[in-house]
């Protein structure tokens, strides 16, 4: 592909993105394509003779989704079905919106199926004595403990992913009312999510003696000013500046389980469904599109419904020891 080619192409990737901008798109989904959409055209450009968009077909996209398949890191590590199928994803949806646009005549991804992906059980899940030991672990005499502390309450109050709670605003948390507002969640959505008690007095104690001023510099006060938790430098945090501290808290605590923000997501639902929360609560509260989503949680009655089957059933009362 020439030098040209390459750029007319790209110009047509920053359209469609700017277009989905204009839609209200999220940043973070945004930026999300354009990284797929890179991947694409780096593809085009190096691996095949296609001068153009429009001589794009059908067989080109049977050999990059092969190329993703087979596709391996330094360490031999391949790229996750998940991985695989945003990254086609991402190219149906530019390739459609171009014939929309009339740029294409024709859509080559009509026939262009996606990687079928298992859904799997949380592979974690931190018991109640576990989670307990975890949020004992921060030393809230410290700013960064106290600031620890109100991350995991958070987090395991609301199930809130990694990218939403970094993205929480002051003004988006109600400490009087016990809610906070998740305005740029997965795929844009937004929804309101009760804190309790102990998170609202985590994130009050953090805000009145422990959140450092927002850094300045480089342009950023003004997006940083308003940010509820912040590094110690005054700066958002980073997705590693959540994931590393509970590392950390968790190895204090003692815990053999690896733990993550989406551990305590997992917990967050778990234990809700084990205290007998309806489903679609827990669907409303971890913002999930589709029910069947939020049903993965359904595996933890199993402990449950084997008791009461013990307790209960004619065949097992029949066979104890009179």
């Amino acid at each position: 592909m020439l030098d040209t080619d390459r750029a007319d192409l790209e110009a047509l990737v920053d359209r469609y993105l700017e277009e989905k901008r204009a839609l209200n798109w999220s940043p973070r989904t945004i930026e999300s394509y354009r990284s797929h959409l890179r991947v694409f055209t780096r593809y085009l450009a190096a691996e095949t003779d296609v001068d153009g968009i429009t001589t794009v077909t059908p067989a080109v996209l049977r050999r990059y989704q092969a190329f993703l398949y087979q596709w391996t890191d330094p360490h031999g590590r391949g790229r996750s079905l998940a991985t695989q199928g945003a990254r086609l994803s991402a190219v149906r949806s530019f390739l459609r919106d171009l014939v929309r646009t009339e740029v294409l005549a024709h859509d080559p991804s009509s026939t262009l199926a996606l990687p079928r992906r298992r859904q799997t059980l949380p592979r974690v899940i931190l018991s109640k004595r576990e989670m307990a030991r975890l949020l004992r672990a921060p030393d809230v005499t410290t700013p960064l403990g106290c600031r620890d502390r109100a991350v995991i309450e958070v987090l395991y109050a609301t199930g809130m992913r990694n990218a939403e709670l970094r993205g929480l605003q002051i003004s988006d948390v109600d400490l009087v009312s016990g809610v906070a507002q998740v305005l740029d969640g997965k795929r844009g959505k937004s929804r309101v999510v009760p804190l309790g008690r102990p998170a609202a007095l985590a994130i009050r104690d953090y805000l009145t003696s422990a959140r450092p001023p927002a850094s300045r510099g480089q342009g950023t006060e003004a997006a940083t000013e308003n940010i509820l938790f912040l590094s110690k430098t005054g700066r958002p945090l980073q997705a590693l500046g959540v994931i590393e501290p509970l590392r950390r808290h968790a190895r204090r605590a003692r815990l053999r389980k690896p733990v993550t923000p989406h551990t305590l997501r997992h917990c967050c639902a778990t234990h809700m469904l084990q205290g007998r929360a309806d489903l679609r609560h827990i669907q409303a509260l971890l913002g999930h599109g589709s029910i069947a989503t939020t049903q993965i949680y359904t595996h933890v009655e199993v402990t449950d419904l084997k008791a009461v089957h013990r307790r209960c059933h004619p065949r097992e009362r029949a066979a104890r020891p009179r």
